[in-house]
Formats: C-alpha cells, sequence, structure tokens
C-alpha cells in the first residue's frame, strides 16, 4: 500500500510540474515587469494572488503568503524556503536567483528580463520538441493502419476468397474482427495525444456536442438495426450520413471560434506596439490603450478591441473591461497578455520600458505558437491521403477478389451465394471505413489544433469522400476485377 500511495504521489507531482512548466514563462513575465514598474516581492505576490488564468502559480504563491501572513517570516526568506522546496526545477531556479539578486544588491531588472528571455527560449525550444513527438505519434498511426490494410490484403490473397475462406465449398466466417482494428487504434492513438498538444482554445461542452449528434447518430444506428434497407445495401450511407450531419454543428461553431481567436492572437502584439509607440510619444497609458483599440484592421477582433476603447472613453475601470473581455474571448494568450497590461497601468507602471518588454513578449508567445500551427498543418493532408488510398484499396480488394471468383464459378456454380456474401462483406466493411474516417478526423483535428472538436471537420468531408468511394466501387466506375479476369 505504502508503494501504491508513493506511485501515486510521484505521478501526481510530475502532472504539477508540467502544468507549472506550462505556466512559468508568463509567471516570470509578470513579475519582471512589476518589479520593472518599481514593485517589490509582497507586493508582486498579492498582485498574482488573484491571477486566475495561472491557477498552479497562484496556488504556490498563495503558500508563499500564508507563510508571511501568518507567521510573520520576511516575503525574502519565504521566497528562500519556497526555492528550496519547488514543485518544478525551473520555478525554485527563478526564485533562487530573484532572492540572491535582491540580497547582493545587484540589478534585480536586469536578471528578471534575461529570465523572461531565457524562458521563452525554453517555451520555443519545448513546442518544436512536442511537434517533434507529435510527428513520430502520427508516423507509428500511419503505419498501423498501412499494416492492417497489408494483413487485411494478406488474408484475401491467400484465401482467394474471403467469404467462402480457401477456395472451400464450405462457408466460412469473414474476417470481420480485422475491420475493428483500425478505429480502434485510432481511438487509442487519440487517447495517446490528449495531453501532448493543447489549444488556447476550449473544446465545445459535451452537452452541445451531444444534443446536436445524438439524433442523427440514434436515428442512423435505429434504421440499420431494423434492417428497414437490407435489401439495398445501403447502412454505409445511413451511418456515415448520421454521422456527417451530426457533425455540421460542432465543425462550423469551432470553426467561427477558431478564426475569431486566431485573429485576436495577431491583433493583440500589434496592439501593444502600438500602445508602446504612442506612449514613447507622451501619451497617457489609457489613451494610448484607446488610440491603439480603435483601429479597423483585426478583422474579427474590432468589435472587442473596440469595445475596450470605447468603454475606457467613458471612464470604466480597467478590472471591469478585463472582465468583459474574457467572457468574449476564450483564448489564453490573449487574455494573459491583456490581464498583465491592465494590471501594470492600473498600478501606475506603464512606463515605456515596461510596455516595450511587454509588447516584446506578446510578438514572441505569438510568433512561437504560429510557427508550431505552420508545422502541424501539413499533417491535414496527411491524414486525407491515408484516409483515401486506404479506403480506396480496401474496397477494391475485395471487389476484385468476389468478381474474379465468381467469374472461376469457384463453388461449383454456385456464384450467387458468393455475389450475396460479397455484398454482405461489402456492407460491413464500408461501415468500418466510415466509422475509422470519422475517428480519423478527429485525430487530425487534435493533431494541428489541439482540439477534437477542431477536428469534426474534417470528419465530416472524410465521411463524404469514404462515402463517395464507396458509390465508385459499388457502381463499378473502378473496376480492378473486370481487368484480372481470365478470358
Amino acid at each position: 500500500m505504502l508503494s501504491l500511495k508513493k506511485l501515486d504521489q510521484a505521478e501526481y507531482e510530475k502532472k504539477q510540474n508540467k502544468k507549472i512548466e506550462r505556466e512559468i514563462p508568463y509567471f516570470i513575465t509578470i513579475v519582471s515587469l512589476l518589479a520593472s514598474s518599481g514593485f517589490g516581492p509582497y507586493t508582486i505576490l498579492q498582485k498574482i494572488r488573484d491571477l486566475n488564468l495561472l491557477p498552479i502559480i497562484q496556488t504556490e504563491t498563495l503558500k508563499i503568503l500564508k507563510r508571511i501572513d501568518l507567521l510573520g517570516i520576511d516575503p525574502l526568506t519565504a521566497l528562500g524556503e519556497a526555492k528550496d522546496k519547488p514543485s518544478s526545477r525551473g520555478l525554485g531556479e527563478f526564485l533562487g536567483g530573484y532572492v540572491s539578486a535582491i540580497q547582493s544588491g545587484g540589478n534585480v531588472i536586469n536578471y528578471l528580463k534575461s529570465k523572461m528571455s531565457s524562458s521563452y527560449e525554453r517555451l520555443e525550444s519545448a513546442e518544436k520538441q512536442s511537434v517533434e513527438k507529435l510527428s513520430g505519434v502520427v508516423h507509428a498511426w500511419l503505419t498501423m493502419q498501412i499494416v492492417i490494410l497489408a494483413v487485411f490484403i494478406l488474408v484475401a490473397a491467400i484465401g482467394s476468397n474471403p467469404m467462402t475462406g480457401s477456395g472451400s465449398t464450405n462457408s466460412s466466417q469473414p474476417p470481420y474482427l480485422l475491420l475493428i482494428f483500425s478505429p480502434v487504434i485510432s481511438i487509442a492513438f487519440m487517447k495517446m495525444v490528449q495531453n501532448m498538444n493543447r489549444s488556447n482554445i476550449q473544446e465545445i461542452e459535451m452537452k452541445k456536442l451531444l444534443k446536436f449528434m445524438l439524433p442523427p447518430f440514434l436515428a442512423g444506428m435505429i434504421l440499420i438495426a431494423s434492417n428497414v434497407f437490407s435489401g439495398l445495401s445501403i447502412n454505409a450511407y445511413i451511418l456515415g450520413c448520421s454521422l456527417a450531419a451530426g457533425s455540421v454543428w460542432p465543425a462550423l461553431r469551432f470553426n467561427k471560434i477558431y478564426v475569431a481567436n486566431l485573429h485576436a492572437e495577431a491583433a493583440t502584439p500589434q496592439i501593444l506596439r502600438d500602445i508602446t509607440e504612442a506612449r514613447k510619444a507622451g501619451m497617457g497609458p489609457e489613451k494610448c490603450i484607446i488610440h491603439a483599440c480603435k483601429r479597423k484592421d483585426f478583422k474579427s477582433f474590432n468589435i472587442v478591441a473596440n469595445t475596450i476603447a470605447n468603454k475606457l472613453e467613458w471612464g470604466i475601470p480597467l478590472a471591469s473591461i478585463f472582465e468583459s473581455l474574457y467572457k468574449e474571448v476564450k483564448n489564453f494568450q490573449v487574455l494573459i497578455t491583456f490581464r498583465i497590461l491592465f494590471e501594470i497601468i492600473s498600478s501606475g507602471g506603464g512606463n515605456v520600458n515596461t510596455l516595450d518588454s511587454l509588447a516584446d513578449a506578446s510578438e514572441k508567445i505569438h510568433n512561437i505558437t504560429k510557427t508550431k500551427r505552420d508545422m502541424l498543418q501539413p499533417y491535414v493532408m496527411v491524414g486525407f491521403m491515408l484516409i483515401i488510398i486506404t479506403g480506396f484499396t480496401t474496397l477494391l480488394t475485395i471487389d476484385s477478389f468476389t468478381d474474379i471468383n465468381v467469374a472461376k464459378n469457384l463453388v461449383h456454380n454456385n456464384g450467387t451465394q458468393i455475389s450475396g456474401a460479397s455484398d454482405n462483406l461489402l456492407d460491413v466493411v464500408s461501415i468500418a471505413i466510415i466509422a475509422q474516417a470519422w475517428l480519423a478526423g478527429l485525430f487530425i483535428g487534435k493533431i494541428t489544433k489541439g482540439a477534437y472538436s477542431g477536428g469534426f471537420m474534417y470528419s465530416m468531408l472524410l465521411t463524404i469522400i469514404s462515402m463517395a468511394a464507396i458509390g465508385m466501387i459499388q457502381l463499378h466506375v473502378i473496376n480492378i476485377g473486370a481487368i484480372l479476369q481470365p478470358k
């Protein structure tokens, strides 16, 4: 029992360490900018205590403040004790250097700015490593899908007829087990990448997803289970249409949110740079924000930016403006940047150097995020090519072997039985391909956009393409069996 508790504790600490490592660059940025504005360690800790956007750092800050307020420990001593028992090595190193710089009388601002710069370099390196890991996962997924396809074709080739088995006159069970491998593997890989690529955009709520997806899916399942259209061999089309119909609303919803967040991410560094340049010209901090937010080239972010400017002109406090912004925008990078900006200005620290450092940090964050997104985008095409190729190849293999076997009359003039078995297996395989295509879309969305919700558009397109492939095979638009048929 003790060993299990130790393992659980170690796993918990590992997860906490990863969460803190993601928050450290923003924590160092806040400390650096507030310190350059003239605030001491205790005041900085008090301000971070109210920062809900960094929940793990907020918890660590509360622990330090409790020791200061309840036990009467000096702030530097409390920070020094916190560095000796850090939740992450990076946090311990930063706190240790911060305390040492203050106690030695060195240039604290230079130290903080150098740590801020190095933290973004580490963040960029970490993002590149995550792209490499995701690349490995995608290649493993591709390999597994191709191996399953090869095994299925091999079974069909060795058996000469996957419906009757090795040319025997006795009917045997088709290899249905192979058909569930691809969807199962896709689900396993989706679970694997769950924490490997995180998006700044939240997933669509499960309740809303079920509200729009369950009705068409259940309707499709009822039609398939009831065998109403059993003689028409359209079960795959029923499943495909139900999945595509259920994916329409989530796809449109996420796409709207995604585009709005991209515009917000691109506009934020521009706004901060305008604020900095206006501040250099001698404008007041609030007027700088009003001037920067009144631009008209932020696309869908124009409304939000103009609202910030209008509220400032009406004298609404920055805290209230941020609450409204939090309701409108769900992008973490945009929110944390404006939160730092408003905190600095409301505290009276909106000097040129501080604002310039914040603008530089915002540009670095945006460039890192954009670079990662561009590096992952090609995997959309890779996923589409895989599903199209494997889907066509699998269907063509089944159809071709069946046509050849019927032509050879392998079962003593019982071609009707072969044809019936062929239609049944083709129908089952088609359903498996539709399910695999839909799941593959979600997997691609998680890889490229960091959210499963971002894959509904791909799922819908891949499902439609798969249905088109099934239709082409059933209508014999492409028929390899006719080419290979002996004359």
